[in-house]
């Protein structure tokens, strides 16, 4: 079965203030916990918002299940299916959506479109109690007006048939992937690979118009290559070099970006541009983990990058060997090109 087009043209606007009770959980933050089975949701935008388990306190009531939460930083929305540990507090709090109506496949549904509503708010603007309140999200409609919570929940039950089906195709393919063999590789330290880490002119979006044909405009976003939106290009702008490595203090996520760019505040990049795309490509997935170390109150900036190390692979020379980097790269993305193709004539 596939799901079809949906058509949102009889869909009506609701204000999320009118449809959720909003609300923050207690002060809490994840360092004064121990590891545990509790998922502790933070500002996250992947693993459904969970930055670890944790070990309740003696006494301390959990986050009840069946909500949806918020992240204040980019809008990232997830249901919420078990009881958990709010990060509670100044700055990054998330936000818990209540309606008596939720569960688990309308809460899916529910969540994905505050998410796509939500995606205007950055680390610079990030929501709040007030701000989410008086945002909008479209939802199918029924006979008197009211939100269809059983469409949205059928609706969801035949997407995640779908997703299920897809998913087996994947397992199917990931049988055939061979496991690299890093046994070999080098430690470097980056400010030795790399010495130029540029911190580029900063550009409010005050400062800048949306253009769909313009120059790409990177924050500090961990979604669609860091870009924001494309902006108009003046003579005033002094864009940033194509084929270099961008990535945010905060919220951090590496990027290759293959045009000239211009960039919010507190985006740097890593000068790789006398590397190809492919080796670039390799790098950027190898300095992926790096990222997850740093947060929004432990920013990673240029100098604790410059001191960070990574493992790649060498030559006979025991230099990084670029050249297979790219080839590799070359082969990864032909092997998923296939599988994408293939995936897409077993569902359709």
């Amino acid at each position: 079965m596939t799901v079809a087009k949906i058509n949102t043209s009889k869909w009506k606007k609701f204000e999320i203030g009118h449809l959720f009770e909003i609300g923050r959980p207690v002060s809490r933050s994840q360092a004064a916990y121990e590891e545990g089975d509790i998922p502790f949701v933070a500002s996250g935008n992947f693993n459904n918002g969970v930055v670890k388990y944790c070990e309740s306190k003696n006494g301390e009531v959990l986050d009840e299940k069946n909500c949806i939460t918020v992240s204040p930083l980019d809008g990232s929305a997830f249901y919420q299916s078990v009881d958990f540990l709010g990060r509670g507090g100044a700055g990054s709090a998330i936000l818990i959506l209540r309606n008596k109506h939720i569960n688990e496949r309308n809460g899916l549904f529910l969540s994905t479109a505050i998410r796509s509503s939500l995606t205007k708010y950055t680390y610079s603007d990030q929501l709040n109690s007030q701000t989410i309140s008086s945002e909008t999200i479209k939802l199918p409609v029924d006979s008197h007006g009211d939100p269809d919570w059983d469409y949205m929940a059928s609706f969801m039950a035949d997407v995640m048939k779908e997703a299920e089906a897809c998913l087996e195709h994947l397992r199917l393919v990931d049988k055939k992937k061979t496991v690299v063999d890093i046994s070999q590789w080098k430690e470097f330290e980056i400010g030795k690979l790399f010495p130029k880490i540029m911190k580029p002119p900063v550009l409010h979006e005050r400062q800048v118009v949306e253009d769909a044909g313009g120059i790409p405009y990177v924050v500090r976003t961990k979604f669609d290559n860091g870009i924001k939106y494309r902006v108009q290009q003046n003579d005033e702008m002094k864009p940033s070099p194509a084929g270099v490595i961008s990535f945010g203090a905060e919220n951090s996520a590496f990027f290759y970006q293959q045009e000239k760019f211009v960039s919010g505040r507190d985006i740097y990049y890593i000068d790789t541009s006398a590397l190809n795309e492919g080796a670039c490509r390799f790098l950027t997935a190898c300095l992926q983990p790096i990222a997850r170390k740093y947060s929004y109150n432990y920013g990673l900036f240029p100098d604790l990058l410059r001191s960070e190390k990574i493992k790649l692979p060498i030559d006979s020379e025991g230099n990084p060997d670029w050249a297979y980097m790219d080839s590799y790269m070359k082969d990864v993305m032909q092997v998923t090109e296939s599988h994408v193709d293939a995936m897409s004539k077993a569902i359709l």
